[in-house]
């Protein structure tokens, strides 16, 4: 067992003084897609450390992580609502070589919402499925298209 004291000297030393509070960094940055009604759904751009944080508690997940590569132009998120502004999904983009592309599109807890499963059981008793694409799907990859298209130069 350590004493209080050099547990101390441990933190000083590792930078992990306890004695002055630690702040996180507060970001926030331009998201060129404004806000816009998408068929039945809202997209809404997240441009704050403070508006990702919100997003997370809401809808249980860890977008607040992103706010530094948000910050830098390397990832964007929106926050997906049905039209009463009800939240829906967390959309979340990410810029590489090819321009925006979706990361991750997740619901409440990082529940899958871009992809159902359509089952039924044929005449003959065998049951079969089939993955099939959401609404959601599609938003997103109109979100990033149209985020590419007012990004291009």
């Amino acid at each position: 067992m350590f004493s209080e004291q050099t547990v101390n000297e441990l933190n000083q030393l590792f930078g992990l003084d306890q004695s002055t509070p630690t702040r996180k960094l507060r970001y926030r940055w331009a998201c060129p897609v404004p806000a816009q009604k998408m068929g039945d759904f809202l997209a809404v751009p997240l441009a704050s450390s403070k508006e990702l944080t919100s997003e997370g508690w809401h809808m249980q997940h860890c977008v607040a992580s992103y706010d530094a590569r948000c910050a830098n132009d390397m990832y964007q998120v929106f926050s997906i609502r049905d039209l009463l502004g009800n939240r829906i999904a967390t959309l979340g983009l990410a810029y590489g070589a090819s321009g925006w592309t979706v990361d991750q599109c997740l619901g409440i807890g990082n529940f899958e919402v871009m992809l159902k499963t359509a089952e039924w059981i044929h005449d003959n008793g065998k049951h079969e499925s089939v993955d099939e694409f959401t609404d959601l799907h599609f938003l997103s990859q109109e979100v990033a298209r149209l985020l590419n298209r007012v990004t291009r130069t």
